[in-house]
């Protein structure tokens, strides 16, 4: 029988408590899986419709700063859509501080009045605002909104168009983004499979179950009539996309994800453009939680199931704070309770159905708190796997569908959220605004992020690897156990994160001088 103190049995339960709310974001992730296989949908509202004898009208826009060349690549590209020439306008709104407004105006030139510009001398309200006065300025009855770095599919708009003229109920339509330079590196792999969850696979999940569904800022479609039914975009959180999507389906109109409608885009090319990225998905998240949430709690329209996964949705960003209290808690708990008693109980049979249950959830969690269990349990699977399945052994052989770099990736950017969240967290209780900056692209590395930013965020990284390593110190000085090694991962990762945070500010170095 184990006998605790009054410390040790907090530390236990609260962990306990964090790691079971963890859990449930992870298991959330399950049952949308399981919705989506079902794969059924609303024939009311989503099916084949009919080629309209008249096509509406159409404005494409984009909102741009300091794009350079790029914006000549996204400009080939609507010109090129398949769509009746006298049907379509590009509209392009412009911050730009550099040469990307003479280059604009260089096409504008060309093919005015199908491509017009409009410059703005302040970023007043960042893109909402830039979008709101392209709305004041355009013709079309739907409106396509489109990044600077995007690339259409031509049969973009005949793939969307007809399913609204089919329904009046829909506000928007979420077409799947695919990434252009995934292959470029074991990061754009990386991250192009991030997006691949959040930006299609819970889009369609929330789609065909008739969920409340996000904007993921481009490759998406509105009808004029429900952005201005809203009162346009709005400037008061960083994620003004996901802002614009809540209040459309609050209000009553409907969202789906098409996946026949392709448009492209960049993933970020360097690590510290990426972690910026994140920061402002997690922001943005947060404050439309903040926003939103009590509109949600009340809606009469929607089942308690659905209102749970809206909330949910925004709500994700929180696993991150709540991974690092987790991390805290696990330390503090290796430090106090015998490392004899720790083994013991992640060796028995309880601690292995725990285990599983994280690692079905929260992989990286699971890492953390019982490695021992939890690889355990992931070599017994693959040899079960082996020799349960004997054409695996063939398939093993000329694997190269699991990239472990991708698996390493993946840790590393659920590690360094952990860490990411910190300032974001407390510039929202002080109601801090954040300047928006553009994520870097391939034909535009941003240059202009101060080196001290990054050297910050390696610092940061650091800092926190310190904390890790002299408290794994004092754990192997009294209670040492073999799951305390699972701290040792996010260190690892996050001097990793380090590393080439810096390393990428080396190469910006010496491309400025």
């Amino acid at each position: 029988m184990w006998n605790f103190t009054l410390l040790q049995l907090t530390s236990s339960v609260a962990l306990a408590l964090i790691t079971s709310i963890l859990c449930i974001f992870g298991i959330n992730n399950h049952v949308l899986m399981c919705l989506h296989a079902k794969a059924y949908r609303r024939a009311a509202i989503y099916k084949k419709p009919s080629i309209p004898e008249e096509w509406p009208f159409v404005t494409i826009q984009v909102a741009t700063y300091n794009e350079g060349y790029i914006v000549t690549r996204l400009l080939e590209s609507c010109l090129k859509v398949d769509y009746p020439a006298d049907k379509f306008e590009i509209i392009v709104i412009d911050d730009s501080t550099d040469e990307t407004i003479s280059i604009l105006r260089e096409y504008e030139k060309r093919y005015y009045p199908k491509i017009k510009v409009i410059h703005r001398d302040t970023r007043a309200g960042y893109k909402a605002g830039a979008l709101n006065e392209a709305l004041k300025n355009s013709r079309g009855e739907f409106i396509l909104v489109l990044d600077a770095d995007s690339i259409l599919e031509p049969d973009f708009l005949k793939k969307t168009i007809p399913i609204f003229l089919a329904n009046e109920k829909i506000g928007f339509i979420q077409g799947k983004l695919k990434c252009l330079n995934e292959r470029e590196s074991w990061l754009t792999r990386t991250l192009a499979l991030v997006n691949d969850w959040f930006a299609n696979f819970l889009q369609s999940s929330f789609s065909k179950c008739g969920m409340v569904m996000g904007f993921v800022g481009h490759g998406g479609i509105f009808r004029r009539k429900a952005l201005e039914d809203v009162g346009g975009w709005m400037s008061d959180t960083i994620a003004e996309d996901l802002d614009i999507a809540y209040r459309l389906q609050l209000r009553g109109w409907k969202a789906l994800y098409v996946e026949e409608a392709i448009s492209f885009e960049e993933a970020p090319p360097s690590y510290y453009s990426a972690i910026i990225r994140f920061k402002r998905h997690i922001k943005g998240s947060l404050q439309n939680l903040a926003k939103h949430w009590w509109s949600i709690v009340k809606h009469k329209g929607l089942s308690p199931f659905k209102k749970v996964e809206a909330i949910m949705q925004l709500a994700y960003p929180l696993v991150y704070p709540l991974g690092l209290i987790c991390l805290a808690l696990t330390l503090i708990t290796y430090a106090i309770i015998p490392g004899a008693i720790i083994d013991k109980f992640w060796l028995s049979v309880a601690g292995f159905i725990c285990s599983a249950v994280m690692l079905i959830s929260l992989p990286c969690i699971a890492l953390i708190i019982s490695p021992v269990p939890s690889l355990l349990i992931i070599l017994l699977t693959l040899a079960f796997s082996l020799v349960l399945f004997s054409r695996i052994r063939e398939i093993i052989r000329g694997i190269t569908w699991i990239d472990l770099k991708v698996i390493f990736g993946l840790l590393l950017v659920w590690c360094d959220n952990m860490l990411n969240c910190l300032s974001l967290i407390a510039g929202i209780l002080r109601g801090k605004g954040e300047e928006w900056i553009p994520t870097e692209r391939i034909l535009r590395r941003n240059i202009s992020l101060k080196r001290g930013k990054k050297m910050a965020e390696a610092s940061l990284r650091i800092i926190a690897s310190i904390t890790v390593i002299l408290s794994f110190i004092i754990i192997g000085t009294k209670n040492l156990s073999l799951n305390s090694f699972g701290a040792l991962l996010p260190i690892v990762l996050w001097l990793y994160s380090a590393y080439i945070i810096m390393k990428d500010n080396v190469k910006v170095s010496l491309k400025r001088d």
